[in-house]
């Protein structure tokens, strides 16, 4: 059954995108004033968190934390803002309002590389408008949830309040009937996999004085949850769990992880930083219990600007924190999946599963069938951001990535939210953010293809394109069809 609480928070989204709608078509000079204001609102609320990763963690004057923070919610705004200012210049039906914020958000998912962060579409993975996402992605659910808020906002006189209504029921329906098909089956057997999740503090991660009690506390996390009784084929530790690289770490570390994966039979998978020479990756490297050194490494590619690369002319931006950052390599855009008993792992860091259009890159049809995933597996650190809504923002992000392709996905988190998504797009289990615990679950793997992993983007992009140049293609057709000869009679 879908999470009640999320269904609601998909509702009040869907009105709040009707009433931005609504107030961007009223002829009032107050009320494209009050869209914009309540954009502005909902992004500081949705990305306050930007604040404690600065401040608190990095250290950064809260006065100059708290504009930085602004800026970001503007930076995003702006895309709202757009979609106001262009419903009300040319006073757009409900198909091109959506074509309009569809394309929008498209937009946000790119431009300055991309943060398609707390788009519209992901509020409603528990709603029937998360049926279009195997179609047509999340984009395809942004545009699904405009149009029907864009009826929505119609339905404002009493008479005339049944079609609009029909036409969002009528778009609810659809939506629920389009999640009905499945695009992928079953594969293989289960695999059995531990996911921890060590709650380590941002500001104990990387503190010289506690970085070799936090490697005690991921080995004896490894050690509890690979022992027999379990039968574990896969141990995942999450995002940089070891901070130093692999031949910097202690003797006994390193010889601590490959002696639980000889003896328990397991993989371990863990996230740490790779060093060749003066070049740094974000990684996760992978142990095998036949092999004494690493035999998997996965290389993060969608780097985040400010975290994990410094953008061109902000150094001086980042001397005003004090945080263990600097420019990471950029991995390839397709790497191989790990191969564990019967399924292939493809795996991706943490603000990466925000782009379904790169998660499907490995999953293409032109992808040969052994190098495509079965299951797909997220490590995070979200311990920048507190006990933040950055933690359940991110998990719907990771929904939508499973929606889309039709596989489950594992997410072995630091602080939170550690959990196994099945291939319906539901939460099986999952940790409370903050807690010190190993998740076990069995996870069975899936093939096939969705439209969208067969298409991507492009359908919804065209659409949406069409619908706004319509009237511009109407008027070119019947200016051509006016200059045609006429026939003698």
């Amino acid at each position: 059954m879908p999470d009640t609480l999320a269904v609601v928070e998909g509702v009040l989204s869907l009105a709040l995108l009707a009433l931005l709608i609504r107030l961007s078509q009223v002829q009032a000079v107050w009320a494209p004033r009050l869209a914009a204001a309540l954009v502005m609102a909902v992004c500081l609320w949705g990305f306050h968190w930007i604040f404690t990763s600065l401040h608190t963690h990095g250290q950064m004057a809260w006065p100059i934390a708290a504009a930085a923070t602004g800026v970001l919610a503007l930076y995003v705004a702006l895309y709202g803002f757009a979609a106001i200012a262009l419903i009300r210049r040319f006073a757009w039906g409900p198909w091109r309002v959506a074509a309009a914020v569809a394309l929008l958000e498209w937009a946000r998912g790119f431009v300055f590389t991309g943060f398609p962060w707390m788009n519209w579409g992901l509020q409603q993975v528990d709603t029937p408008l998360g049926g279009f996402a195997p179609w047509l992605g999340g984009y395809g659910v942004v545009f699904a949830t405009a149009l029907c808020a864009a009826f929505l906002a119609q339905a404002t006189r009493l008479r005339a309040m049944a079609k609009p209504l029909s036409c969002a029921a009528a778009v609810v329906v659809v939506g629920a009937l389009a999640g009905l098909p499945s695009f992928t089956e079953p594969t293989g057997r289960p695999l059995r996999v531990a996911m921890a999740q060590g709650a380590i503090g941002q500001s104990q991660k990387f503190d010289p004085v506690e970085i070799s009690l936090n490697e005690q506390v991921h080995l004896a996390m490894a050690a509890r949850a690979t022992e027999p009784q379990y039968g574990t084929q896969l141990l995942v530790l999450p995002e940089t769990a070891l901070v130093n690289p692999w031949q910097d770490l202690d003797e006994s570390t390193r010889a601590t992880l490959q002696r639980i994966a000889r003896e328990s039979g397991a993989v371990i998978l863990t996230g740490i930083p790779s060093r060749e020479g003066e070049r740094w990756w974000n990684s996760v490297v992978g142990l095998s219990p036949t092999e004494s050194e690493i035999v998997f490494r996965y290389d993060k590619h969608h780097l985040v600007p400010f975290g994990e690369f410094i953008p061109w002319g902000f150094q001086w931006f980042l001397d005003l924190m004090r945080m263990p950052l600097g420019s990471f390599e950029v991995g390839a855009a397709r790497q191989l999946p790990l191969a564990v008993g019967d399924q292939r792992v493809g795996l991706n860091i943490c603000f990466e599963d925000l782009f379904g259009e790169e998660i499907i890159r490995s999953l293409a049809p032109s992808v040969p069938e052994i190098e495509r995933p079965t299951i797909l597996l997220n490590v995070s650190n979200l311990a920048w951001f507190g006990m933040s809504n950055a933690l359940p923002q991110h998990l719907a992000a990771s929904r939508m990535r499973v929606l889309e392709t039709g596989r489950p996905m594992i997410r072995a988190t630091n602080t939170g939210i550690t959990a196994h998504i099945a291939a319906s797009g539901k939460v099986t289990t999952a940790l409370a953010p903050g807690r010190r615990a190993v998740l076990l679950e069995d996870v069975q793997g899936h093939t096939g293809t969705t439209p969208f992993i067969a298409l991507g983007n492009a359908p919804i992009v065209v659409l949406a394109l069409a619908l706004l140049l319509s009237p511009w293609w109407k008027s070119l057709a019947l200016g051509w069809l006016g200059r045609r000869p006429q026939r003698n009679a």
